[in-house]
Parts: structure tokens; sequence; C-alpha cells
């Protein structure tokens, strides 16, 4: 008598040894398979993802760099991915930035409304000064002897400063909606400082760069938790700003075993050398966003 044939995975048509491809990972199903039994399989999916999400910020907020720790020793299947983690809570992030920017924008365009009032001039005979007649914002950044392409760069940013000095909205919006892309290409920059003030720790890049994202993650769901906390009560404020102060020690601490005086020196150095980096991105950005306006 013929033996049963095994059952192959209808993905890949490797041999099935247990509920899950080993080659592929797809899960067995069948063909037969009946809606409360295809619900109930959605109902498990969203659920474990669910679990999964809730352990993982549970763990970014409560336990400073067990995620990290956690990667970096294989561990991560419990855990929603850093990058996915990432992209998540700073779109989060930055949408609320950019809502609460327009609610501002609005509510400064109802004032100055409601605070105008018809004005009965006079003519001196001199006639209105023209935009180019006026001094304008000197940005600094070429002189006579710059390459021309610089002057005309220089030129253009001084103009849009200029036209934009009394109406700002516009370019805040742009410059918000430039932010989450100057945050992202900052991450690179924070994972180089973490290697050099830990050259000698036997971790590579990538370790190091899966701590960045996973600091950056909780600083910015510590501003989502800040503004929530805010509706409230203000007198929050300070517990926040001690969290975010506490937090990156404590993750060094738990990562790279570091200990307290040099957790404390290392999260001075890299506050200070980040904080330059940031400063200049942001200078970079803005500029960039006037010109391109």
């Amino acid at each position: 008598m013929r033996g049963m044939e095994q059952a192959k995975c209808k993905n890949c048509g490797s041999a099935l040894t247990g509920e899950y491809c080993a080659a592929c990972g797809q899960r067995e199903g069948r063909a037969d398979l009946r809606l409360n039994e295809a619900l109930g399989e959605v109902f498990d999916e969203v659920f474990s993802w669910d679990s999964r999400l809730w352990r993982t910020l549970f763990a970014l907020v409560f336990r400073p760099g067990l995620l990290t720790a956690e990667f970096v020793a294989g561990r991560r299947a419990r855990y929603v991915p850093p990058f996915r983690l990432y992209l998540i809570i700073s779109f989060l992030t930055f949408l609320t930035l950019s809502v609460g920017a327009s609610i501002d924008a609005f509510n400064t365009d109802l004032d100055s409304e409601s605070e105008s009032a018809p004005m009965i001039t006079i003519d001196s005979g001199r006639g209105e000064q023209s935009a180019e007649g006026e001094d304008g914002i000197k940005i600094g950044i070429a002189d006579h002897d710059s390459p021309q392409w610089l002057q005309e760069l220089e030129g253009r940013i001084e103009t849009n400063a200029t036209r934009l000095e009394g109406d700002s909205g516009s370019f805040l919006a742009q410059l918000l909606d430039n932010l989450p892309q100057l945050m992202f290409l900052m991450l690179p920059l924070f994972a180089l400082v973490i290697q050099i003030l830990y050259l000698f720790s036997g971790y590579h890049y990538l370790q190091h760069l899966v701590f960045g994202l996973n600091f950056h993650s909780f600083v910015y769901l510590l501003y989502l938790l800040g503004q929530a906390a805010a509706l409230f009560t203000e007198a929050l404020g300070g517990f926040f700003l001690l969290a975010l102060v506490l937090y990156l020690p404590l993750s060094l601490r738990r990562v790279y075993g570091s200990s307290i005086a040099a957790a404390l020196a290392k999260s001075v150095a890299i506050g200070f050398l980040y904080g330059l980096l940031l400063i200049a991105g942001f200078i970079l950005t803005t500029m960039v966003t006037l010109a391109l306006m």
C-alpha cells in the first residue's frame, strides 16, 4: 500500500514539517477554510502584532536600552523592528507638530482679523518706499569674491526671507515638511557619534544605528506623551524633562555596560556633539527651505 504523500507548501513547494514552511515562512492553510476560521486567523495576526507593539512600547519607555540589548543578543521576534518602530512614532510626532502649527497659524489669523480696523492714512507726498529700497534681511554667507552661484543663492535666500518677514506661516509650514527628512538624515550622524565614543567596545556601526533608532523613538514618544498630558495639566513638564535627561545614560549603561560615571560623561559628550550637529543641520535646512520657496 502506497504511503501518504507528505504535505507541501503551496507557496514554494517545499516539504512541510509543521504549521509554518521552513523554507519561506508561510503558514500552511487549507483549501476548505471556512469564514469563522479565516476571521480567527485575521484576529490572531492582528492581536499578535498588537501584543508585540505594546510589549515594545513598554520596554522602550520603562526599560531604557533593553530593545537595543535584545536586538544585539538576537532576540528580535518578540518586538517591533527598530526601523518600523521609528517610522510609526516619528510619523505620529511630525503629524502632531504639523497639526499644532496649523492650529496656531489659524488662531493667529483670526486674532489678526479681529484686531484689524480701517485706518485713515495721510499722504505725505513721499510715496511708499519700495521693498527694493529697504535694507531687508542680510545672510552674510557670500561676498564679492565668492563664486557666482553662491552669491545668487544668498540673494535668493535674502529676497525670500525679506518677503516672508511679515508672513512666516508658509515658511514654517514648509520647514516642518522638511523636518522629518532632516531628522532621518541625522540618525547616521548620531550613530557615528556613538561609534566614536565607543570605538573599542566591540560593537559595529549597525548596532549603534539601532541604538540611535530606539533612542530617537523614545524622544518622539516622550514628546507625544507630553503633548497628551498637557491637555490636562502642565505639572508633569518637569517629570518629562527629567526622563529625557536620565534616559540616555541609563540606555548606555544597559547596552554598553558603562559604569555610572562613564555613562553620565558620555551622555554629556553625546548631547554636546549631537547638539552641534543638530544646530548645523537645522540652519542648513532653513537655508534650503528659504532658497526653494
